[in-house]
């Protein structure tokens, strides 16, 4: 209905000469309803006061604080869809932003020190685990860059979930972590607060000063902060898994850096002991590859 009247008006003041356009937007995206259970129904419902099926904001807020209702919120359902209201979905938000917060805690003493703060360290100086945690980093921020410009805030979320896990199983403690360590911890700890920050303001306001940044996260984007940019090169897979088909149907995985040919594809497929049995005193009439994607020998 509010469309109707936005364009209605458009219209009307179009007419009598106000504005020189049509249309009021280029491009609208509608979000879903938050729905509830009615009471004794096994009915999800828009909340509404008629069906007294509403939650009180407030009283949200006052039981786990704003930034968990509002990453639970945009975690919950993709904007355009129906959201079920599950209280129990805020608790979830509410121990993941605990535990983060818990991280930054444990390492800020170490990396708030401003003289512990070096250049990057080159691929050499790092280890696998190391550079395990940096590629998932610059993945993270790679993903959650695109999905804003699509407005795919639940998958930024889960990407964000996903780069604590990874963070949270990296084996280096604070109090004898090696400087690329630190390095590395540190990139991470950053890009998750600054990407946290548009659903968590607040707890993230807290982490960016706890990792040793002074006047204000949100002061900082406003006067020039950036988001944090993925290296590409980085971001990129240490080794691809492509699947590899007979007639379309799975018989084998290769494990292939990034760069792999279509000729290393095809001979690998061929060779593989596990695709073999499926192609041996059979004629084989091509190879399909799609690069770095999946290899399928068809037979006959």
């Amino acid at each position: 209905m509010h469309l109707i009247y936005t364009r209605f008006w458009t219209k009307f003041m179009r007419d009598i000469g106000l504005v020189s356009f049509d249309e009021p937007l280029k491009k609208l995206l509608t979000q879903g309803m938050v729905t509830n259970l009615v009471e004794g129904t096994e009915e999800w419902k828009a909340m509404s006061k008629s069906l007294d099926n509403g939650v009180d904001p407030d009283e949200m807020i006052a039981a786990f604080g704003a930034d968990a209702a509002r990453l639970f919120i945009l975690f919950a359902a993709p904007v355009e869809n129906e959201l079920r209201w599950i209280e129990t979905g805020i608790e979830g938000a509410v121990r993941f932003l605990r535990k983060v917060y818990s991280m930054v805690w444990r390492w800020h003493e170490r990396l708030s020190d401003s003289s512990q703060r070096e250049d990057a360290p080159s691929t050499q100086e790092l280890s696998p685990e190391a550079l395990a945690l940096r590629r998932k980093t610059h993945q993270t921020i790679a993903r959650v860059t695109n999905d804003f410009e699509h407005l795919h805030l639940n998958t930024s979320i889960a990407a964000l979930m996903e780069l604590f896990n990874e963070l949270s199983d990296f084996n280096a403690q604070p109090a004898t972590a090696s400087a690329a360590e630190l390095f590395v911890v540190r990139e991470a700890l950053e890009s998750l607060t600054l990407m946290l920050a548009p659903f968590s303001p607040h707890i993230a306001e807290e982490m960016w000063e706890r990792l040793g940044h002074t006047g204000g996260l949100i002061q900082k984007l406003g006067r020039g902060a950036k988001w944090p940019k993925g290296n590409a090169e980085l971001a990129r897979k240490a080794e691809l898994e492509i699947p590899v088909q007979v007639n379309g149907k799975l018989r084998s995985r290769l494990l292939a850096s990034p760069g792999v040919t279509e000729d290393e594809l095809r001979a690998a497929a061929v060779a593989d002991e596990k695709v073999r049995p499926f192609t041996e005193g059979r004629e084989v009439l091509k190879i399909i590859v799609v690069p770095e994607r999946l290899v399928n020998i068809v037979v006959r």
